[in-house]
């Protein structure tokens, strides 16, 4: 397996040329992520079944579609030919795929599912814990409030319990088009094992600048509201300035959020793709090192 200071200078590499495409595939996910979510509550008002369905099937179309960014993304790392019609390579290999997505999809679920439960009582003791005194409104203000927060940190127990874990599963499901999933899953976790720390903590140099700044844009922007949730007197002129400081907030936290996927999903086909390749030859090609000293070939982290 190469150094990762080499493995971070191709992932560089590869987004100085294929940062555009990139985006406009993420973008792409996004708008349409946008747009399933009022499509369901326009169908609750008409037809309850079909609603549910809706309500149903969209993680699992939400999980396909990165599915298919994640493994562009692969292509893109290694110079293949790659289009934004890519995005449809999960619903092309819809059995494989449509299994990875919806175990991410019902692991996601109960994640958010538990999180939430987690918001609705720390919001009952913030607001008093006493039923007698207990305010709705107050409750659901700092729900609000606290769901920037809670989209966090939900994000980040899915990413360390599920996702780290299958990080891999598909690159070698685009690798080996007749490999059955639950093979697919077991090929991930042998060339994962003894090594989840170092991908994680090469993962962490890939894209932590952009998460850190993710983080402090989304704390001052909670701060600043906070604040002005906390005055009593205030003008309008006031309002005006701190809404649209948290607005270009708002705006920041996005674009970091945003390249801070892109670089972690090619930060993993890179990991992938290092574990793949033979070492190089020469004295250490019996037992290559990692960059923390470690047997690559024992399996040690």
């Amino acid at each position: 397996m190469e150094d990762t200071q080499i493995l971070l200078g191709k992932v560089n590499l590869c987004l100085r040329k294929n940062f555009g495409k990139a985006t406009i595939a993420l973008l792409v996910v996004f708008l349409c992520s946008v747009t399933l979510a009022p499509l369901a509550l326009l169908l609750s008002s008409s037809f309850f079944p079909l609603a549910v369905v809706t309500l149903l099937l969209m993680p699992l179309l939400l999980f396909m579609l990165q599915i298919s960014f994640a493994q562009m993304c692969g292509k893109m790392y290694r110079d293949e030919p790659c289009v934004l019609g890519n995005l449809l390579d999960s619903f092309r290999d819809w059995r494989r795929c449509g299994g990875l997505a919806l175990g991410y999809a019902v692991s996601a679920v109960v994640v958010c599912g538990v999180m939430v439960i987690g918001e609705t009582l720390l919001s009952y003791y913030a607001t008093g814990a006493d039923p007698a005194t207990f305010q709705d409104e107050a409750a659901l203000g700092f729900m609000l409030t606290m769901f920037p927060v809670t989209v966090m940190l939900c994000m980040a127990v899915f990413f360390l319990l599920v996702l780290l874990p299958t990080s891999c599963t598909h690159l070698v499901l685009m690798d080996n088009p007749s490999m059955p999933l639950l093979v697919a899953v077991q090929e991930n976790f042998r060339l994962l094992k003894g090594r989840k720390i170092l991908l994680l903590k090469f993962l962490l140099r890939t894209g932590g600048f952009w998460l850190v700044g993710a983080v402090v844009s989304l704390v001052v922007s909670l701060v600043l509201t906070f604040w002005l949730m906390g005055m009593t007197d205030v003008t309008d002129g006031t309002v005006k300035l701190f809404l649209g400081v948290t607005r270009v907030l708002d705006m920041v936290y996005f674009i970091f959020v945003y390249t801070t996927l892109i670089r972690l999903v090619t930060g993993v086909a890179a990991f992938y793709q290092s574990l793949k390749e033979p070492p190089a030859q020469g004295a250490d090609a019996a037992s290559p090192l990692l960059s923390d000293g470690s047997d690559a070939s024992s399996g040690n982290v």
